[in-house]
C-alpha cells in the first residue's frame, strides 16, 4: 500500500508545486516507487513545471475514452503523473458502474507504488478542503509573507475543525536559510498549539535558490538540473526526513474511492457532507463550515498578529511556553 501525501497551502506561491515534483524524484532517487496526482489548475502546476502537455485527463478515462495506463505520464524521472488537471470537477451523469470501474482501475495502477503525492490548489476551497480530508498526511507549505502564515494557519484550522485527525505537517518555503525556515516554524507551530491545541510537525526548508527560478524556466526540475544547488539539497533533506517518519499508509483503493466520489459530480444534496479519512462523515455543511472559519478568521486575525509579533520580539513567555520544543 502506499504512503499518501498531500501537499498544499493556505495561499499561493508557497512553492508547493515544486515541492511535489522535487521531493518525488527525490524518494525515486532514493529507489522508492511514487506516482503524484496532479490536482492543481492553477500556472504552475506540475505538467507546467515538467512544459508537458498531458493528452488524457480523468474525464477521458470515466467515459471510454481512454484507459488507465493511457493517463498516466511515466517521466524520465522514475516518478509517474497522473494529470487530473480541471477536468476532475466537470464530471457529470456517470453512473456507479462507470464510477466503480474506474476506482478499481486507477486504485489498482496504484497498488505497487511506495508513494503518492497528491499536488492540491492553494487555499480553503470546498474542493481542497474536501480533498484534504481524504489523505492520512498533509504537509502545508509556508512562506515569509504574513498573508502566508495567516492563510497556512486558517487551513491548519479548517482542518481540524472538520474532524482531520492524520498527521499535519509544514515546510517553510523561500527563506534565506534553515534558521528563518525554523523560526518560520516556530510561528506557526506556537500559534497551532495555543489556539487550536494542535501539533505541527516540520518537515524541513526550501531556501531561495536562483538556480529553482532557471529551472522552472527551462521546464526541468532542479533536483535533476541542478542537483548540487542549495535548494536541490533542501529537497532531499525533506525527503530524507519523510522516510524516517512512521508510515501512515491506507488502502489505496478505499482513498480512491473517497476522492473520486468527492470529485465526480453526482446530483448536488441540500447540504455537502465532508468526509474525513477514516471514513467518518460530518453533517454539517462544509460551506457553512468554511464561511465560519473566515468570519472567525477575520476576527482573530488581530490576535494571531499580535503573537507572532511577540514571538519575534524575543523567548516565548511562560504562558506559550506548552508548544513543541524547536
Amino acid at each position: 500500500m502506499p504512503r499518501i501525501i498531500a501537499v498544499t497551502s493556505g495561499k499561493g506561491r508557497a512553492g508547493k508545486s515544486n515541492l511535489a515534483l522535487n521531493l518525488g524524484i527525490a524518494l525515486g532517487m532514493m529507489n522508492n516507487r511514487v506516482q503524484i496526482l496532479d490536482t492543481d489548475v492553477g500556472p504552475a502546476k506540475i505538467d507546467a513545471l515538467l512544459g508537458i502537455n498531458p493528452r488524457w485527463a480523468l474525464e477521458d478515462v470515466v467515459h471510454g475514452k481512454a484507459d488507465v495506463e493511457d493517463l498516466i505520464i511515466r517521466t524520465e524521472y522514475k516518478v509517474e503523473l497522473i494529470p487530473a488537471r480541471s477536468g476532475m470537477q466537470e464530471i457529470t451523469d456517470i453512473t456507479k458502474p462507470q464510477v466503480d470501474k474506474l476506482i478499481k482501475a486507477i486504485s489498482e495502477s496504484s497498488r505497487h507504488t511506495d508513494f503518492l503525492l497528491v499536488d492540491t490548489d492553494s487555499g480553503i476551497s470546498t474542493a481542497v478542503i474536501s480533498l484534504l480530508m481524504a489523505v492520512p498526511e498533509v504537509i502545508v507549505g509556508v512562506s515569509p509573507e504574513a498573508n502566508s502564515l495567516t492563510e497556512a494557519y486558517a487551513l491548519i484550522k479548517v482542518l481540524k475543525k472538520n474532524g482531520f485527525e492524520g498527521r499535519l505537517s509544514m515546510f517553510a518555503s523561500m527563506v534565506k536559510d534553515s534558521a528563518s525556515g525554523r523560526m518560520i516554524y516556530r510561528k506557526i507551530s506556537s500559534a497551532v498549539q495555543r489556539f487550536l491545541d494542535t501539533h505541527v510537525g516540520y518537515v524541513g526548508c526550501v531556501c531561495v535558490d536562483e538556480k529553482l527560478i532557471k529551472a522552472v524556466a527551462e521546464h526541468e526540475p532542479v533536483i535533476v538540473r541542478f542537483p548540487t544547488a542549495d535548494v536541490s539539497r533542501c529537497y532531499r533533506v525533506i525527503a530524507t526526513t519523510i522516510l524516517s517518519q512512521q508510515s501512515a499508509a491506507m488502502d489505496c483503493e478505499k482513498f480512491w474511492t473517497r476522492l473520486l466520489r468527492l470529485i465526480i459530480k453526482t446530483p448536488k444534496p441540500e447540504a455537502m457532507r465532508s468526509a474525513s479519512y477514516n471514513g467518518e462523515n460530518k453533517a454539517s455543511s462544509l460551506e457553512t463550515t468554511i464561511q465560519h472559519i473566515l468570519d472567525e478568521q477575520r476576527r482573530t486575525r488581530l490576535l494571531l498578529e499580535r503573537l507572532l509579533h511577540k514571538i519575534d520580539q524575543g523567548p516565548l513567555d511562560s504562558e506559550f511556553s506548552d508548544g513543541p520544543i524547536i
